[in-house]
This record gives structure tokens, C-alpha cells and sequence, in this order.
């Protein structure tokens, strides 16, 4: 089964365009199953019909005529109940319905399969027999397995041959939604990977530079091939492991990497136009070689270039050459991709891979740029179409009508206005209508020019991501440079509280020069594993914020990924061991630095069972609630199939929220929140029901926050919360928050439906 089963995946998706992949489709399914009838229906979701696109066994002139809505019919049953539909006498079944165009008199049999994909139902396909007899198992199996490998190749089919048709895409393609707001823009697609061929000739006034960026793209395959010889040990023959051999080999051979470096350092070529020349050359000497043997090693040639040129495409990120802003699509665009496109030159994002709470779409939160994930797409086709991205809902537009373009460029109008109207109260107080002070910081790191610009906004810095300077880096900064940016970071908010969160690498936020290959990094060497495991480049992190707070009485340094006590006593040792050096060097030119408050990020579900034991070694906490939901809740936030069961309102993730608050009340600590939830309108209302008092979030959320926070009461609050947990789910919680800023007539504060 599995031969015959890749054998019709592999003609569907070769197919040059939707109606050939759907004939193949139709022709060798029936051929597979020895059936009398094949055929396929396909969705057109706004005008909720299903149209015959291809069959093999009924009338042929019927094809792209016949439609049924989704109501009637047994196909559409089928998509109703999204399950499949096996009958020995179809025409007995009070759905069934008769369509002469057709021509199915002559069957009686049917076994109907809905094509899902995300969710969603693309179609039907059916079989059908003239006998009277019920499909067996391996029938219903068969074709249940076929569709599951099919949906995303069969969408992907029907949106690459309207793209290849340059007809404009008539329905909206649903991703995750991941930041908020309406962007319209021609796509910019990023490609990691430059093609041999493709790589234009480019001589370079900077020899010295890209001699650097080479050299880094070396080092960056060698590791990459000692990651991947190592994930193929067990599991390859030896063999097969020599491939690796020769790559590695190839790598350090001076008669190829020096004739590239020549070529960079005497002709003055760019380093991707000095590998394309050296290895041609080399590509053509082993072609012409009379050896069969020989001659392969063209290829070994060809795929060692073509990975130093994947890494030396990712060098060339600032070579942007738009008088717009552009939507940026990749197969997955990455925390480190994001920080490093100009901001002025970005209109939204779009990431094939990924979700809501990946870092890449925490960062576009950061920056306020609409962010749609996990969709399927094919890219090629999309280079300078025009798209409206609508990060509300999700949605991707290609090449829309005039009238939808309009209705989207009022929507933005109307973000506009708001935005307006929230900026005009931004540096009020944020006191709730019966008195209480709410303290609302910012999640800053990502931009510092803009972050500082809107300081009077903030009431400080409530996590500043010092992985960003890093992520943005060639190499680890030297502490010299970590001390002149948090330097920076702290006179520009002085008077104001600071606080640092040390180095948060790993997971899907992997700095260039320090691969982590790891099976599953979510729960691998990342945070303070990582830092700890390091201490020299914890102790330099650490000196360089305490330097810098010389003069400045506003940092305080926070801890991520804690899991144990041992870690938080370990870096606290640390923490003391620089306090005594920088202190000791400062000393002997008269000046002091005070010792920081140091926090503890709760994101680890381990450590909620061990906070009064930690109280004594720490002075604050701090939830980060994307993390600790993720734990809570087992759910891959970068993985898109199950982006929809991510809820930071579920019922387990808000019990512990107020666990977590209580105990904090009950040692004397102070705790704020600083994940996504503390920018969220409904959340803060929540999270200050159960006595939260301190919110940290994103520079674009903070006035929407605080003109929520003026304009309610504490009071009202309380028995919302109390009633909201009682019953138990996330939807019944939510609809009483926004019962009540209906209420308020504050409900145009959440993002559309």
C-alpha cells in the first residue's frame, strides 16, 4: 500500500497545474483501488458549494459544471460531518441526491473522504462501485491515508495554478494569526539558500570583510556537518558516513580554500562570487575527467559550495533595495531573520513555519508589524504580488479586488484614528477609577532608538532581552560593548527601574556563531543552563551590566529558564563574584556600584512547587506567561498544527496564575508579568482581578493598556474573575471581560473577529 499510496502523491504533486494533479488523482486512485468510479470535489468556500473538478467513471462534460451545496448531497454530509461516509446502497440514504448531468445511475457503492487540511475542508473524494456491497477497512484506511497526504498538496496546486493564471486569488488563505494590525505591501520572498548559478558576479571595496564573512561561513558548515554526522551515526552505515569525510575534507583542502580567498583578497570578488568562481572551476575539472568515480566528486563539490553560499545569503540581509516597504516571506522566518531587515522597510510578515508564540512572532509584536504563520504557500509564485496581510484574523490575500483593497485600506484608516486617540492620553498615569497604581513597563531590546524615543510612555523597563545585541552580532560582543548598550539603556531611563534579563538563547533563538543542534531545544541547553554551563560569558554579562549601572541606581538583573534552586544559587554566587570585581575596580577611582536586585523569570512548571523555598534567594518574580503556558500545556508554540491549542486563558494556566501571585503576597516578593499575555486587554484585566499590579509588554501595547486601565474599576473586576473560573473554560472567562468592556463601550480596545 505505502508504494502505491507515494506513487499517486508523487503524480499529484508533479503535476504542472491543479487540473492535472487532480486528473492523476481521480485516474490512478481508481486504478489502485480496482473501483468503477473516481472523482473529486472541490470547496469554494464563499459561496459554501462544492464543485466536480475531476473524476474518472462519470459523464466528463460534467467537470467544472456541477456543483452541490454544502447542505445537500452526500458529499456534502461528508464535509458537514468532516468524516468519511461508507454506504452499500447510496441511493437509499435520505441525503442522497440525484444529478442527471452526472451520469452515476449505474452505482450503487460509496465511500466518500473529507480533504482537511488545518481544519478546514478543501474537499471530497469519493469512489463509488456499480455492486451493492460495503467498503472494507482497508478500503476506508486506504483513502483516509491518501487525503492526509494530499490536502496541503492539493491547496498548495490550486493557489500555485491561480498564480501561474495571474488570476487574482478570490478567497482569503488562513493562517495563525500572530501580531495584530492590517498591512498592504508587495511580497519581498527570502530565500536562504542562493543557487550556484544565481549568484551575480560582485566585486566588493571591502576585501577584509567578506574575507570574515567566509571565513564564518566555513566554520559554519564544518559544525553543521559534524551536527548532522552525529544526528546520522546510529543510524547510517559507515559507509555512508564518508560522505561527511570528504565534505570536511573539501573544506580544509588549501588548493580550494585558498584559491578563494585569492579570489576575494587580490581580485576584490564579493565571497558568494569568489565560491561560484573557484568552485566552476573545480566543478568542470571533474566533470571532464574519464574516472566515474572522479567525475561524482563534481557533486560533492557543488553541495559544500552551495552551503557556504546558504550561509553567506544570510550576510547579505542588508542588501535591501525597495523604495517601499515590502511583506517578507520565508519557509520560516527566524528571530535573528526579523531583527536584522530594517524596520522603515517592513510592512508584515509572513512565515510558512512557525506560531503564535514563536520568538519571530513575539519580535513582530515587539515591532508592531502584522504577522500571519503557519501557512502553506508556494513561494516562488508570490515574488512582487501585492498581498494584504490581515493579522487580526489570520488571513493572507493575494492580488485582491479593487473593493477588498478598499475595505482594507478604511480598516487601517480606522487603526489609524485609534491609534491616534490612544497616543493622546499615552503619558497619563495608568490608575484605575477607584484608585489603585498600575505599573506598566516595556519589553524593550529590539530597538533601542524608537524604545527610547517613547520612554515618558513607560513606567521602565520591565524585561530588557539582552540576547537581541547578540542575535544581531557576528561574534559573542566583547564586555565592552554589552557595557556601552546597557549603559545606554540605563541613563536613557534613569530615575526609572531597569530590569535585565541575562542571556535567553536557545529553543528558536539560536545565535549564528553558536549552533545548538538539539532533537528538541524547548527542553534542551537553553537560558540559564546554557549561561551557567558558560560561565565566562555569564561573568562578562554580568560585569558589563553592573559597570554600566555605575552612576544609574535603576538595574536589576533577572534569571531566565530557572527549573531548580541549585541554578538560582549558582548564579547568585556568580552574580557576587562580579560584584566583588567591578566593585574592587571601581573602588580604586573612587567610585561604587550597588549591588542589583535579582529576580527570577517563572516560565518552568518545576519551579511553581519549590517558590517558598526560592523566596529567600531572590528579592522579585516574574511570569513569563508563553513559556510557562507552553510547559503547562505541552504545546510546541513554533508548531502551527497545534497553534489552536495554545490558550493563555486556559483554566490550569489561570489557577496557577493565582497561585503564583498568592504566594508572592504571602513571602513579601513583588511579581510582575512579562509574556504576551500583559499586553492583551483582556488578560490585564484578568491577571489585576487576582492582584497583579505590574505589567510588562511590548512598546505597540502599552497606550492601549493604559487607557484600559483608566477607565475601569477594581471593584467591577473581582466578581468577574470569581464567576469566570468557576465555569471552568477559557471562552466562558473571555466572554465576561468582554461582556463588560461592551459594556464600557471600550470593546473596539480588542482586535477585530
Amino acid at each position: 500500500m505505502l508504494t502505491t499510496l507515494r506513487q499517486i502523491v508523487e503524480g499529484v504533486t508533479q503535476a504542472p497545474s491543479l487540473h492535472d494533479a487532480m486528473n492523476v488523482l481521480v485516474r490512478q486512485t481508481r486504478s489502485a483501488m480496482q473501483v468503477d468510479c473516481c472523482t473529486v470535489y472541490l470547496a469554494e468556500s464563499q459561496r459554501r458549494r462544492y464543485r466536480l473538478v475531476a473524476t474518472d467513471g462519470l459523464a466528463l462534460e460534467a467537470v467544472g459544471k456541477v456543483t452541490l451545496p454544502y447542505d445537500e448531497g452526500l458529499v456534502g454530509l461528508v464535509g458537514r460531518r468532516e468524516e468519511l461516509l461508507n454506504l452499500a446502497d447510496a441511493a437509499s440514504h435520505p441525503n442522497f441526491k440525484y444529478l442527471p448531468e452526472v451520469a452515476e445511475d449505474d452505482f450503487n457503492s460509496f465511500l466518500g473522504v473529507p480533504i482537511m487540511q488545518q481544519r478546514q475542508v478543501l474537499g471530497v473524494l469519493v469512489v463509488q462501485q456499480a455492486d451493492s456491497r460495503q467498503f472494507d477497512e482497508s478500503d476506508e484506511s486506504f483513502l483516509v491515508t491518501l487525503v492526509a497526504q494530499l490536502a496541503a498538496r492539493i491547496l498548495h496546486a490550486e493557489m500555485k495554478g491561480m498564480l501561474h493564471a495571474d488570476q487574482q486569488w478570490r478567497r482569503s488563505l488562513k493562517g495563525v494569526a500572530a501580531s495584530s494590525g492590517v498591512a498592504i505591501a508587495r511580497a519581498w520572498v527570502w530565500r536562504p539558500k542562493m543557487e550556484l548559478e544565481h549568484v551575480a558576479p560582485k566585486q566588493s571595496d571591502d576585501p577584509e570583510l567578506q574575507l570574515e564573512l567566509f571565513n564564518q561561513a566555513v566554520l559554519q558548515v564544518q559544525l553543521d556537518l559534524d551536527a548532522t554526522a552525529l544526528r546520522f551515526r546510529e543510524s547510517v552505515s559507515q559507509d555512508s558516513m564518508a560522505i561527511f569525510e570528504i565534505y570536511q575534507h573539501l573544506l580544509t583542502d588549501p588548493a580550494f580554500i585558498q584559491q578563494i580567498e585569492a579570489e576575494i583578497v587580490r581580485e576584490k570578488w564579493s565571497a558568494a562570487s569568489a565560491v561560484r568562481r573557484v568552485s566552476e572551476r573545480f566543478i568542470q575539472q571533474f566533470q571532464a575527467m574519464s574516472d566515474s568515480y572522479l567525475r561524482e566528486r563534481a557533486v560533492d563539490v557543488r553541495d559544500v559550495a552551495q552551503r557556504l553560499l546558504s550561509h553567506l545569503a544570510h550576510s547579505q540581509i542588508d542588501e535591501f533595495d525597495f523604495d517601499e516597504p515590502v511583506v517578507l516571506l520565508a519557509e520560516e522566518v527566524t528571530a535573528s531573520l526579523l531583527a536584522e531587515v530594517p524596520r522603515e522597510r517592513l510592512a508584515a510578515m509572513i512565515s510558512l513555519r512557525g506560531a503564535v508564540n514563536s520568538h519571530a512572532a513575539i519580535l513582530a509584536r515587539a515591532m508592531g508589524i502584522p504577522a500571519v504563520m503557519g501557512l502553506e504557500l508556494p513561494l516562488a509564485g508570490l515574488e512582487q504580488r501585492l498581498l494584504v496581510v490581515d493579522g487580526n484574523r489570520g488571513e493572507l490575500l493575494v492580488e485582491p479586488t479593487q473593493s477588498v483593497l478598499d475595505e482594507y485600506r478604511q480598516l487601517i484608516r480606522q487603526a489609524k484614528a485609534m491609534d491616534d486617540r490612544l497616543g493622546a492620553e499615552s503619558h497619563l498615569p495608568s490608575e484605575t477609577l477607584d484608585g489603585a497604581r498600575i505599573s506598566v513597563l516595556l519589553n524593550a531590546g529590539l530597538n533601542l532608538e524608537s524604545e527610547s524615543a517613547m520612554r515618558d510612555m513607560a513606567d521602565g523597563i520591565g524585561l530588557y532581552r539582552t540576547e537581541i545585541p547578540f542575535m544581531l552580532h557576528d561574534s559573542f560582543p566583547s564586555e565592552q560593548e554589552q557595557t556601552l548598550r546597557y549603559r545606554e539603556v540605563l541613563a536613557n531611563f534613569s530615575g526609572r527601574p531597569v530590569c535585565m534579563r541575562t542571556l535567553d538563547i536557545g529553543g528558536d533563538k539560536p545565535l549564528p556563531y553558536f549552533p545548538i543542534v538539539e532533537d528538541n531545544p524547548f527542553l534542551g541547553w537553553r537560558g540559564i543552563r546554557l549561561t551557567l554551563d558558560h560561565p565566562e560569558l555569564f561573568l562578562a554579562q554580568l560585569k558589563a551590566m553592573l559597570r554600566a549601572s555605575e552612576s544609574h541606581d535603576n538595574l536589576s538583573i533577572m534569571l531566565p529558564m530557572v527549573g531548580s534552586l541549585s541554578e538560582v544559587q549558582a548564579a547568585r554566587r556568580l552574580l557576587d563574584q562580579a560584584w566583588l570585581e567591578v566593585s574592587e575596580e571601581l573602588g580604586r577611582k573612587g567610585s561604587s556600584v550597588r549591588y542589583p536586585m535579582l529576580g527570577a523569570m517563572i516560565e518552568v512548571p518545576s519551579i511553581l512547587y519549590i517558590l517558598p523555598e526560592l523566596a529567600p534567594y531572590v528579592d522579585f518574580w516574574s511570569v513569563g506567561t508563553n513559556d510557562l503556558t507552553q510547559y503547562l500545556l505541552a504545546v510546541d508554540r513554533n508548531n502551527s498544527r497545534v497553534a489552536g491549542l495554545y490558550d493563555a486563558f486556559h483554566p490550569a494556566v489561570m489557577r496557577v496564575l493565582q497561585q503564583i501571585v498568592g504566594t508572592a503576597n504571602g513571602h513579601g516578593k513583588t511579581v510582575s508579568i512579562c509574556g504576551e499575555l500583559a499586553g492583551d486587554p483582556l488578560g490585564v484585566l484578568i491577571l489585576m482581578a487576582m492582584g497583579y499590579r505590574t505589567f510588562s509588554m511590548n512598546l505597540n501595547n502599552i497606550a492601549r493598556v493604559k487607557y484600559l486601565i483608566r477607565r475601569v474599576k477594581l471593584a467591577d473586576l473581582y466578581p468577574l474573575l470569581e464567576m469566570g473560573l468557576h465555569q471552568g473554560s477559557s471562552a466562558a472567562l473571555k466572554g465576561l471581560f468582554t461582556g463588560y468592556l461592551e459594556q464600557l463601550g471600550l470593546n473596539d480596545l480588542l482586535p477585530p473577529k
